[in-house]
């Protein structure tokens, strides 16, 4: 069975740093007990002055155990603005107080625990009876840093993330929001404004189930998303009213908000559901040509990078599957067709080939150009 080994009580070291040495004994005891103990048996066994065992400063821990309170009145001002209920305190030491304190670990029996998590979860205690508020290491809606070294303190906030489908109601505003300014606003700018607004977030992001083009509407059943709003003071939100705030811009609405976790933003992100589009083309073709073009391209097919994607995307082939195409009816001005494809299958190539880059197409069934007038995602079947 390990010992103590009662000489280290003659160490320079607070009650907690030299009770640290020995965290893996003594159960029930906080570190400090367990360093007074300690001292408290070897003054007894050598009847000597308890005091004459502290020194004046510990040179481990420079005192740091004593400011415990004081940091903990001030972490506590600090989220004073912040809605949270949960939080977690995480602390950076020097480097050279690590590794004094992992050859004191070794000389006396490796029974201890590191600085950094005795100080986490002291201060935690103390932070937690100003707050009111759980400490937990399970997913803190705040975490803050410490750097003891020079007594700096960072709060980080977890992001809010919410789940919802987006439908877009008109034509030539892209998902999100471009660097280059070249549109004045985006899908995820018209969701994310109402919400940013109450919950005073730094910034957003939208992690959505893929994209349509800017020119493209998304009707139906919605594109699936997660808005990921940055460092937000305000989690407390009501999604029912934000909901009626979004779609009364006549521009996007979203359906079934609820809160998300980070666990489904990578779900999103990889699924690669199939998706139904209408597409408007023009095409001089009699009607009965052209539904056997259509019915020719159901199957594999092969897209070259798009011409009018290439810029930004790697230049590659990719085989994709046409699931089912048929013509669903026409306008003045337009033949109105159906697709059923595969994920990431590029609608507009299919139907006028973009100069034999995809492979099938319906200008190539048909020998004839054809010209794609608008493009319609109208369901998404994840």
């Amino acid at each position: 069975m390990e010992k103590i080994k009662i000489e280290s009580a003659k160490l320079p070291l607070c009650d907690h740093c030299l009770g640290r040495l020995y965290a893996m004994l003594g159960h029930g005891l906080s570190n400090d007990e367990r360093g007074k103990a300690i001292r408290v048996i070897y003054a007894m066994e050598n009847n000597i002055d308890l005091d004459s065992l502290y020194p004046e400063n510990c040179e481990l821990c420079n005192g740091i155990f004593s400011r415990l309170d004081d940091y903990a009145k001030y972490i506590a001002n600090m989220l004073k603005d912040i809605e949270y209920y949960t939080f977690m305190i995480g602390s950076r030491f020097p480097q050279d107080i690590m590794d004094k304190e992992k050859k004191l670990q070794e000389e006396f029996g490796n029974l201890g625990e590191p600085i950094n998590r005795e100080f986490n979860r002291e201060l935690g205690k103390r932070v937690m009876n100003i707050t009111g508020k759980e400490a937990t290491i399970k997913s803190p809606d705040v975490t803050v840093i410490v750097d003891t070294e020079y007594d700096d303190f960072k709060i980080e906030i977890k992001p809010l993330l919410i789940y919802g489908r987006y439908r877009k109601l008109i034509r030539g505003i892209p998902q999100t929001k471009w660097p280059s300014g070249k549109y004045k606003e985006s899908v995820e700018e018209i969701i994310a404004k109402p919400i940013m607004e109450i919950t005073k977030g730094e910034g957003h992001a939208l992690h959505g189930m893929g994209r349509e083009d800017i020119d493209a509407l998304m009707l139906g059943n919605g594109r699936p998303f997660i808005l990921e709003i940055k460092m937000p003071k305000r989690r407390k939100i009501n999604l029912d009213e934000i909901t009626k705030k979004i779609n009364s811009s006549g521009k996007v609405e979203v359906l079934n908000l609820r809160f998300a976790s980070k666990e489904e933003i990578a779900k999103i992100k990889s699924a690669e559901p199939k998706k139904r589009y209408k597409v408007g083309i023009k095409v001089d073709v009699s009607e009965d040509e052209l539904k056997n073009a259509l019915n020719s391209l159901i199957g594999k097919i092969s897209q070259r990078t798009p011409t009018r994607v290439k810029h930004r995307r790697a230049d590659k082939i990719r085989r994709k599957e046409v699931y089912e195409v048929k013509l669903i009816g026409k306008n003045e001005d337009a033949w109105i067709v159906e697709v059923l494809a595969q994920s990431g299958t590029y609608i507009k190539e299919l139907m006028h080939g973009d100069n034999g880059r995809t492979t099938p197409s319906l200008a190539e069934k048909l020998g004839k150009k054809v010209e794609v007038l608008w493009l319609d995602v109208v369901e998404i079947l994840d």
